[in-house]
């Protein structure tokens, strides 16, 4: 017995020299029996191996019962730095680097383009266990955390999202990624999700400023909520705020939305402190009602009786202090439109919506040419004909296309031209 352990010896002995020696001397560790010599030999010889066999050896020599829990260990974490190796290898879209040991020179040596490699694939998670390997600085670490909870939020990954923030250790990292991140303006279910955490875990790290802010992104999404799911896309980049997309609606003249954004506002407001109050929406309102006395509004026909003058309310005392008041004096009408007709033949078949006249390439109605639209004279569309008209030119409704139950609103001039005897 002592003669075959001896022989064995020998054969370790002889294969782990022709492992140190050879090219390919990877090989001629698999017949060693020791394996404690084969592991130790394998983590000093890696370097000279190419990728795929390092881990092949590796695995072999850590599913070895015979080795110590601290060799495990270190055979394990080599073959972990491997595998961040070959996943870098192969996302990589020129070849910058032949092997794993090119690689882990520019590891050392120019570790900035290895981390661009990564961020342009996106590979947000294999860029954190590069980062495990060498030291990254303060900033690109941030950047690089930042980038990954973005798309873990712009995913819909809530959960990921919030394992990502929990494995960073340093907190003034954490703080600085979630309000880098916010300020990015995420989309609206990650804009509540950065600030639900920051307000959990950073309250008396805020300024006063960024918790103003944080509030009013809540009042600001709620604003958002009210308007009609189709606009919301044109308003969200002021979902924090609130003050700034109210006048935004003002200045679309969306008169209707407005009013339920300040109803909304006004119950969101009371005892809240965000750095604007119910006064400065009044203040916004007035000011707006002010611009527009100053739009030219031009009398109709008395179609619907006389009129001396047109009084529009926004509100309620309940909503507003003080309460805003439109009034309008008409001024005199040119009739020089009505003198001279031009008989108008509506199209053959009613256009598809997206073909109707676009809201902002028109001021003045289509059919009295007189009319100009204001922020309380709204602009409609007809449904035969698909123009921008004033209410008093669509005043009629009928059956359009193929539906002949619902009755549309149309211009007068498609009305009378479709109804003439």
């Amino acid at each position: 017995c002592q003669d075959v352990e001896e022989l064995v010896n020998v054969k370790d002995a002889v294969l782990s020299c022709a492992a140190a020696e050879e090219k390919d001397g990877w090989q001629y560790l698999f017949p060693v029996k020791n394996a404690t010599l084969r592991s130790r030999l394998a983590l000093r010889c890696l370097d000279r191996w190419p990728l795929d066999a390092c881990l092949e050896i590796l695995a072999y020599c850590i599913s070895d019962l015979g080795i110590t829990g601290e060799l495990k260990a270190s055979l394990q974490s080599k073959r972990k730095e491997l595998q961040v190796y070959q996943k870098i290898l192969n996302v990589q879209s020129e070849l910058l680097w032949n092997d794993w040991q090119d690689l882990k020179k520019a590891c050392t040596d120019d570790p900035q383009t290895v981390m661009n490699i990564i961020l342009k694939a996106k590979d947000y998670e294999l860029c954190e266990e590069w980062g495990h390997l060498y030291p990254v600085p303060r900033e690109d670490l941030i950047n690089l955390h930042r980038e990954h909870l973005l798309h873990l939020l712009e995913m819909g990954d809530i959960e990921k999202a919030l394992q990502l923030l929990q494995r960073i250790e340093d907190p003034g990292i954490c703080l600085a990624i979630s309000e880098q991140s916010l300020d990015q303006h995420p989309n609206l279910a990650a804009s509540h999700f950065l600030a639900d955490y920051l307000t959990a875990h950073f309250y008396v790290n805020l300024t006063t400023a960024r918790r103003n802010e944080i509030q009013a992104l809540y009042m600001g999404s709620k604003v958002l909520l009210t308007l009609p799911e189709f606009s919301r896309v044109n308003y969200f980049h002021l979902s924090s705020k609130p003050l700034l997309m109210l006048e935004q609606l003002l200045m679309n003249m969306k008169v209707d939305w407005v009013a339920v954004a300040v109803q909304t506002l006004h119950q969101l407001l009371a005892g809240q402190e965000i750095g604007f109050t119910v006064e400065d929406i009044d203040n916004l309102l007035s000011k707006y009602a002010e611009k527009a006395l100053n739009f030219p509004f031009a009398l109709k026909e008395r179609r619907s009786g006389d009129c001396e003058n047109a009084v529009f309310h926004l509100g309620n005392r309940s909503q507003f202090s003080p309460r805003v008041v439109l009034l309008i004096v008409p001024q005199e009408r040119s009739l020089q439109q009505n003198l001279f007709p031009q008989e108008f033949v509506p199209p053959e078949k009613p256009p598809a919506k997206q073909q109707w006249i676009p809201d902002d390439t028109e001021t003045i109605c289509m059919v009295c040419k007189t009319e100009r639209f204001t922020m309380f004279n709204r602009r409609h569309h007809c449904r035969r004909c698909g123009r921008l008209v004033c209410s008093s030119c669509s005043t009629k409704k009928m059956a359009v296309g193929a539906c002949r139950e619902t009755l549309s609103r149309v211009c007068d001039q498609c009305y009378s031209y479709h109804n003439r005897e």
